[in-house]
This record gives structure tokens, C-alpha cells and sequence, in this order.
């Protein structure tokens, strides 16, 4: 390797700390969120904490639109960052807002009307459903807020503010643990609002962190007004529906067939109980590695976007790559003391030995498969953040639905395997979908999936107006930066 080259991996390697640390620390704001929500509904009682549990799957379903519009923000606003166009980020900004109230408040009037049905819908055990209704129709109020302040944060981090948006998160988190414990058992004049103040906790956060994101925007140096937003392009519109559309069905795709994974294992004869309890405990522990592993994925969105911008093709595949290796590298010390410790971490969650014995197993089985999620996964943020969400969907559906949810029916039915051919299953699926997301990445469709073929222009010009159009991309190679 040339000394070019090193230092060219040295800057990208520069980029993706640059963007990644913070987004994790973001990540594991969110992630104590939800140990504060379920530790203080445990001591409250199994009614509430079930109540949490199944409200809260609910309420994240919900966000599955904020987090369309999100994707399709960042793609577009760190495309326009990385061509120098402050309009461009102004005017892409003020249109993802729009479409985010518009949606939240459809969706808010929906729950707030239809409260009762929806949980009807959910299945919810009688003994629950009263707690779950005033849960729902808390969280309903503040659902603009939430749409908000997910797209908002998506535009900071996209625009070159991701430490802003880091600090915002880190006070709207710090406001949603303390208030758990305040609201919910009172504090000197502040009264007690029982298992209410966990949602009330929640709505005030968001709603500060939606205030904090928006004086930022409203103020920052690619400010937007209320007035462009009044005047959104239906052309920008169009745009990020097209790359959100994809990114909400793939998230459909993967939670139904997390469902029916979870269906499928109590199928298992004579050991769903605890092959049940094993995957629950499991994933819990899952998730802290993939706290890095998610955080690498918008990191790798926003520096690839930045880029194709740029109209640097090269740099942005080389920028997807080195974000890549380095989730991988942060991942493989936990993920191999997870491996290796994994009865003494599973003796902490349970004390049932078939349980234990199974966790183990689901652990270390899924371990092996992590260096390839972590790499997967940050490649499929380089592809969101070229524009290319639809290619993106169709391997994660291909994965889910081709392969592990068949291949765990045929090990359940034909095979009669055991709880550990599930996790088998479940861990070759994830080889499987980082191969498929490899093999699209050694491709060039996905680097000129945010073009618009027609007019040779890429899709974050239309929300520019007349006035301002850049230059139409013509060369592919061409590494220009935009005026």
C-alpha cells in the first residue's frame, strides 16, 4: 500500500470516528431509556411491566414512518452537504418537517381515536388492558414530537452536527431516566403519577429533545423557516417517499418476521418454554453490541452521502469499506468475551439450568455471526445513505423470508430439531444477508440509485428551486465538488 493510500484510509477512517463515536454514545442514550422504563414498571408490578413490554413494540411500530422519512432525509441532506449546498439542505429540511407533522398527526388522530381497538387488535390479556389504553393514549400526544425529533436529529447528523444532535440526545435521555423515578414515586412538591409518570417521563423528554433539535435547525447556519415549510416542493416530496417507502417496508418485513420467528419457537415440542425464555434474555444481551453496530450504520450513511455529493464515487466506496472494518474491529473484543464467558453473563439473567444451558448456547451461536452483521449492516448504510433503500429492502426481506423463517419451518417440522438448529438458523441467515449485501456493493447500481435517470440530476436537486439548480451529474467519475 502506497503512502497515498494509507493516509487516504487514515481520512476516511478519520470521518467514520468522527461520526460514529457520537452516534454511539446517542445509541446507548436511547438504549438506558429503555432499562429505565422496565426497571422502574418492574417495581410497580408484572401487570405494568407487561403493559411497557407490549406498548412499547406498539409505539416503536409507529415510528417505523419517522424512521422512512429519516433515511430519506439523510440521504439527501448529506449528499447536499457534501456538494456545498446550503439551500439544498435548507429546502430538504423544510420538506422532510412538513411530510413528518403530516404523517404524526394522521397517526396521532388514528390512536388517540381508535385507543381501544388497536389494543384489541394487539391481543393484550385482559388483566393489562386499562393500564395499556392510558399508556397509549399518553404516548399518542406526543407522537409528533417523537416524529420530530427523529427526522430533526437525522438532518443534524447529516449536515455536519452530529455532536449537537449527540448533546440534545444525551438531555432528552437524561430527562427520561430521572423522570421515570420522579414522576412515577413523586419528589418533594412534584406529586406521584404512579406507572402514568413513565409515560408522562417520556413525552416530556421528547418533547425537549424535539425543542432542542428544532432550535438548531430553526437557528443554525442552514436555517429553515415556518414559512418553506408552509411551501413544500411536491417534487421533494415524491423524492422521500421513493427512498423512505423502501426503508418502512423492510422494517415491516424484519418485525413480522421477528414475530413469527418468535411464533415458530413455540412450535418446538416440549422445550418452547424455555427455548423462549433463552432468546428473550438473549437478545437482551445482543443488544448492547449492537449499539456500535447501528451507530457505524448511520456513520457509514451520512459519509458516503457526503461523497456521491461530492461526486467523489471512489472515495465513497472506500469510505464504506473502512467504516466497515472499523464496526467490525470495535465489535470483535465484546462479541468474543460474550462467546467466551457466556454461562457466567447467562447465570445473571437465570437461574433455571435448562435456560441457562440454552442461553449458552443461543449466545454463542449468534456470537460467530456478529463480525458479519456488524459488517453487513455498515455496508447497508452506505448503500441507504447512496439513495439505494430499495435494493437494501429486498435483502433484508430475502433473508428473513427466503431463508430463516423457511429454513427454521423445515428444521421444526421435517427435522424435529431442537431450540439449537433455531439459532443455527437464525445465524446462517445473517452470513447469508451480509453475502447479499457484499455482492450489491461490488456493484455500481447502488452508487447512482439517488439519480434521477430522466434529467441526469441527483434526487436531493428537485427540492432546490429554479433559481438555484446545480450542475447536472453527467461523469460518474467526475470528483468535482458542487457549487
Amino acid at each position: 500500500m502506497s503512502i497515498y493510500e494509507v493516509r487516504e484510509v487514515r481520512q476516511h477512517m478519520k470521518e467514520s470516528w468522527a461520526i460514529g463515536w457520537p452516534m454511539m454514545l446517542v445509541m446507548f442514550f436511547q438504549f438506558s431509556i429503555g432499562i429505565a422504563d422496565v426497571y422502574v414498571a418492574g417495581l410497580l408490578g408484572s401487570d405494568v411491566l407487561a403493559s411497557v413490554g407490549y406498548v412499547g413494540q406498539l409505539y416503536w411500530t409507529l415510528m417505523i414512518f419517522a424512521n422512512a422519512i429519516s433515511v430519506g432525509t439523510v440521504a439527501m441532506v448529506s449528499q447536499a452537504y457534501g456538494a456545498r449546498s446550503g439551500t439544498g439542505i435548507g429546502h430538504i429540511s423544510s420538506n422532510s418537517m412538513t411530510m413528518g407533522i403530516v404523517v404524526s398527526g394522521l397517526i396521532t388522530a388514528i390512536s388517540w381515536r381508535y385507543a381501544r381497538e388497536i389494543i384489541d387488535l394487539s391481543g393484550m390479556p385482559d388483566s393489562i388492558r386499562g393500564i395499556a389504553e392510558n399508556f397509549i393514549k399518553i404516548f399518542s400526544l406526543v407522537l409528533m414530537p417523537t416524529y420530530l425529533m427523529i427526522i430533526s436529529s437525522g438532518i443534524l447528523r447529516a449536515s455536519g452536527r452530529v455532536k449537537m444532535a449527540m448533546v440534545f440526545s444525551c438531555a432528552a435521555s437524561l430527562v427520561n431516566v430521572v423522570g421515570d423515578f420522579v414522576l412515577v414515586f413523586g419528589w418533594g412538591p412534584i406529586p406521584s403519577f404512579g406507572y402514568q409518570g413513565i409515560a408522562w417521563s417520556t413525552a416530556f423528554a421528547t418533547t425537549l429533545g424535539m425543542c432542542l433539535n428544532l432550535s438548531a435547525i430553526f437557528t443554525g447556519p442552514y436555517r429553515i423557516t415556518v414559512g418553506s415549510m408552509g411551501r413544500p416542493s411536491g417534487k421533494c416530496l415524491r423524492n422521500l417517499v421513493r427512498l423512505g417507502v423502501p426503508t418502512a417496508l423492510q422494517q415491516t418485513a424484519w418485525n413480522a418476521g421477528t414475530l413469527v420467528v418468535y411464533f415458530l419457537i413455540t412450535r418446538l415440542e416440549g422445550s418452547q418454554v424455555t427455548a423462549l425464555a433463552a432468546i428473550t434474555a438473549g437478545v437482551r444481551v445482543e443488544a448492547i453490541i449492537f449499539l456500535p453496530i447501528f451507530a457505524f450504520n448511520m456513520a457509514a450513511a451520512v459519509v458516503t452521502g457526503n461523497r456521491l455529493g461530492a461526486r467523489d464515487f471512489s472515495g465513497a466506496r472506500a469510505g464504506a469499506k473502512v467504516t466497515a472494518f472499523l464496526c467490525v474491529s470495535i465489535i470483535v473484543v465484546p462479541t468474543a468475551a460474550v462467546f467466551i464467558f457466556a454461562p457466567g453473563i447467562s447465570s445473571f439473567l437465570t437461574t433455571d439450568p435448562a435456560v441457562l444451558g440454552e442461553m449458552t448456547r443461543y449466545l454463542r451461536i449468534n456470537m460467530l455471526a456478529e463480525p458479519f452483521f456488524a459488517f453487513g449492516i455498515s455496508l447497508a448504510g452506505a448503500l441507504q445513505g447512496a439513495g439505494d433503500t430499495l435494493g437494501t429492502m429486498r435483502i433484508i426481506f430475502a433473508s428473513m423470508w427466503l431463508f430463516r423463517i423457511p429454513s427454521i419451518i423445515f428444521a421444526i417440522y421435517a427435522l424435529k430439531i431442537s431450540p439449537t438448529g433455531i439459532w443455527w438458523c437464525m445465524a446462517i441467515s445473517v452470513v447469508i444477508m451480509c453475502v447479499l449485501i457484499v455482492y450489491r456493493f461490488r456493484g455500481d447500481k447502488w452508487m447512482h440509485a439517488s439519480m434521477d435517470k430522466s434529467k441526469k440530476t441527483m434526487l436531493w436537486e428537485a427540492c432546490l428551486p429554479l433559481q438555484a439548480k446545480l450542475p447536472t451529474v453527467t461523469n460518474p467519475n467526475d470528483k468535482s465538488s458542487g457549487t
